[in-house]
């Protein structure tokens, strides 16, 4: 018999006497009842999903009112497909980064539960400095983001000669009475002129 079969019958020698030893051991008087268990409530699932949706419509209504802030006076461009489109896509980034908000703040808080159950040890504190700290560095960077964004469409109303446009429309406003009918009232260039101006603006950026 090989030194390996010898280990396996005395392994197996000794598991047999264990639980001949065993047989009139009551297991259930060492099993914890129902009753000595602390009352842990009921689990409750995150609702991840809705805190995602929350985040894309905060985002939504920040970036739809930026555009009309900044854009809104000249309806034509505003609704261009290039701008509708980078308006969407810098809505999905803030979005991110709210959402990214929500959770480390979630975290923090489930952190300050732990403690107050019990958790007093020096990682834990460790820890919670941490996520503070991330909180703080989450703070500055929305609004480092959003800076960025009134930057961005303060420069492409600029760009685009919205501000002299403005400032025209003001004067005829004051030297001249607007066409009752409205028909010409506010335009200020036909939809070939729009175009070529934000096409340039975007070869520009390029």
């Amino acid at each position: 018999m090989s030194k390996k079969d010898e280990k396996i019958n005395d392994l197996q020698a000794e598991f047999n006497r264990i639980q001949e030893s065993s047989k009139e051991i009551d297991i259930n008087k060492y099993l914890a009842k129902k009753d000595d268990l602390p009352d842990l409530g009921e689990i409750q699932i995150y609702d991840y999903d809705s805190d995602v949706d929350e985040s894309n419509k905060q985002a939504d209504e920040v970036l739809e009112a930026l555009v009309d802030l900044y854009l809104g006076d000249n309806p034509a461009i505003a609704r261009h497909d290039y701008i509708i489109k980078k308006m969407k896509e810098d809505a999905q980034v803030y979005a991110d980064t709210i959402f990214l908000q929500k959770m480390t703040r979630k975290n923090f808080l489930t952190q300050l539960r732990q403690v107050d159950n019990g958790d007093n040890s020096a990682r834990m504190h460790e820890v919670i400095n941490q996520s503070i700290s991330q909180i703080r560095d989450n703070i500055k960077f929305s609004q480092s983001q959003r800076t960025e964004l009134e930057k961005f469409y303060k420069e492409m109303r600029r760009d685009l000669g919205l501000n002299e446009m403005s400032e025209s429309m003001e004067q005829k406003h004051i030297d001249q009475q607007i066409v009752e009918n409205g028909d010409d009232a506010g335009k200020i260039v036909d939809a070939r002129s729009l175009n070529d101006m934000i096409d340039k603006y975007i070869k520009t950026k390029e």
